[in-house]
């Protein structure tokens, strides 16, 4: 009974956020897919096609614990912003202050804004931008990841890892930094917090800018490419990584050849 009404939960959820976010956008490209799969996007953002493996109720209740988590987050960074920009009362201000609840870092963040590339035809949203109090136009971008242990110690370990496993989540953050690079903005550093969803384990590791450059060389091949009609199977640009059909919402469309 409760798995049920979770279920039907999720889904009002997730039609709640497909709504918001995509609604009316069906032609842009996903950032959050940079580096994946080269066919997925064409499927996704030029055919507009129905996906036919939708995530089933597993994989929607961890990525929900995920989008929790990326809320309970943002919603901190929210509470600083308003103890030390004085938008809540004085009183109330002075009884956070007083619980030792955060420390000042004289900085003001933004979350979960979006940033839109017509010239690439891609549209995504950024977690998390920090502004120094001083500098209004240098900031610092921030992606969070929620991950599992195994897959949380492969991202440290130098043995297990390899180069191309990283490269979609730093393509994805170099997307946002030009994102805000073409919108006026100074990039001075970009992280990804890695959260072991475990043990609770938060880790950054900071991502090159140069990856800003190698987004907008992506997104542009990408266009390139399609403009030609659907990709073929190349692994390492459709997919990147073998790990990636079994997740994918149009793997009965595209109908993988079995290595994939």
């Amino acid at each position: 009974m409760f798995e049920q009404i979770y279920q039907d939960y999720l889904l009002v959820k997730n039609e709640e956020n497909r709504k918001d976010r995509y609604d009316g956008n069906e032609g842009w490209y996903h950032a959050s897919g940079a580096g994946l799969c080269s066919r997925k996007l064409y499927f996704e953002s030029v055919e507009k096609a129905t996906p036919t493996n939708p995530p089933n109720k597993s994989s929607m209740r961890k990525m929900r614990v995920g989008t929790i988590l990326h809320q309970d987050i943002q919603d901190s960074l929210i509470l600083y912003n308003n103890i030390y920009n004085n938008i809540l009362q004085d009183n109330i201000k002075h009884n956070i202050l007083q619980s030792n609840i955060t420390q000042e870092y004289n900085v003001k963040f933004d979350v979960e804004g979006e940033i839109r590339l017509p010239s690439l035809n891609v549209r995504g949203f950024y977690d998390v931008v920090s502004r120094d109090c001083s500098a209004e136009k240098t900031v610092k971008l921030y992606d969070i990841k929620t991950t599992a242990s195994f897959s949380f110690a492969r991202k440290f370990s130098k043995k297990l890892i390899s180069p191309q496993e990283n490269r979609n989540h730093y393509l994805q953050l170099g997307t946002y930094g030009l994102g805000l690079r073409e919108d006026g903005l100074d990039v001075d550093q970009m992280s990804i917090i890695y959260y072991n969803k475990d043990n609770s384990t938060m880790r950054e590791v900071v991502v090159p800018n140069m990856f800003i450059d190698e987004a907008k060389r992506y997104w542009y091949s990408i266009n390139e490419e399609h403009s030609k009609g659907l990709p073929g199977f190349n692994f390492g640009t459709s997919p990147a990584n073998a790990w990636i059909c079994g997740y994918c919402q149009f793997k009965s469309r595209c109908n993988p050849p079995p290595k994939f």
